[in-house]
């Protein structure tokens, strides 16, 4: 049997090293499924903060723990300070370069919290077009919270010599210098109204929803891979084995060769003149025996 072959001489490293790669397949297919578990949990976790009002800013004082307000949207009262108004550069949206607006909100309490309100292209990143990009009066302003932009590898925020409009992060600490009010900790990107264009300027965008699909589709794909190996190896061998047999079958059948049958020609000459010896010295010997009677 093709499964007995399997633990021979012949193949059982081979053998071995298969069933490994098949047991890490089945082992990654189980880990997929259970990061596929805990992701439908984070999201129905996440779903629930958004589900929940808006946690006002003004109002209340922010958590000891921002983990809390992951995915929690939020508000303030207030208004827009546009004098002291800053833009992100090196924004693409959709292939396109352009900038994010970010603009103070100075809340009822005397702080204020930085809200990045949205994507403008790079031809209306001037300052002179700002003007038709503001908010509407008395507009609600709903965001979620977001932690400050540190500077790479760990540097510690340096303020600018000067106040300038135009950053690459949105680095609290360093942005504070230049703000004439004291400055939350965090920042809110803005989220769009229910109502609001798609490509209305500044364009905004709700966070893109947690997939948990794609951890079970991974864990398809690794079984899938495990069967694939224990099923082809198998088919393998029986192809391999079925091949030695009928070339030894081939071999017992085969013709005699050019030196075989040559061999056995030249040897019938000799036997042919062994047996005409033979049968002279027999006749001789009955010529003898009627002579002497």
């Amino acid at each position: 049997m093709v499964l007995l072959k399997l633990f021979s001489k012949k193949w059982i490293f081979f053998t071995v090293v298969v069933a490994l790669m098949m047991a890490l397949f089945v082992r990654l297919g189980f880990w997929q499924l259970d990061r596929y578990e805990q992701k439908r949990a984070y999201n129905a976790l996440l779903a629930q903060r958004w589900a929940q009002e808006p946690f006002n800013l003004s109002r209340e004082p922010l958590p000891a723990d921002l983990k809390e307000m992951e995915y929690r949207r939020v508000t303030a009262d207030g208004y827009f300070d546009y004098n002291h108004q800053i833009v992100l550069r090196g924004q693409v949206y959709r292939d396109t370069a352009g900038v994010v607006l970010v603009t103070p909100f100075v809340m009822d309490n005397g702080r204020a919290v930085l809200v990045a309100r949205g994507w403008v292209p790079a031809d209306r990143a001037d300052p002179q077009f700002w003007p038709e990009l503001e908010e509407p009066a008395e507009a609600p302003m709903i965001g979620l919270l977001r932690p400050s932009q540190m500077a790479p590898n760990g540097q510690p925020s340096v303020p600018a010599d000067a106040a300038q409009r135009e950053w690459y992060r949105i680095d609290i600490a360093a942005i504070q210098a230049q703000m004439p009010y004291p400055l939350e900790p965090v920042w809110i990107q803005q989220l769009p109204e229910p109502s609001r264009p798609i490509d209305r300027l500044p364009v905004r965008e709700e966070p893109m929803a947690l997939d948990a699909t794609t951890h079970m589709s991974y864990a398809v794909q690794w079984f899938s891979f495990a069967v694939i190996a224990g099923f082809g190896y198998v088919m393998f061998v029986r192809f391999k084995e079925r091949q030695a047999k009928q070339e030894q079958r081939s071999g017992d059948a085969a013709p005699l060769s050019v030196n075989e049958q040559s061999e056995k020609t030249s040897e019938s000459p000799v036997e042919a003149s062994t047996s005409a010896v033979s049968l002279k010295s027999a006749a001789s010997s009955e010529t003898v025996s009627s002579k002497v009677v």
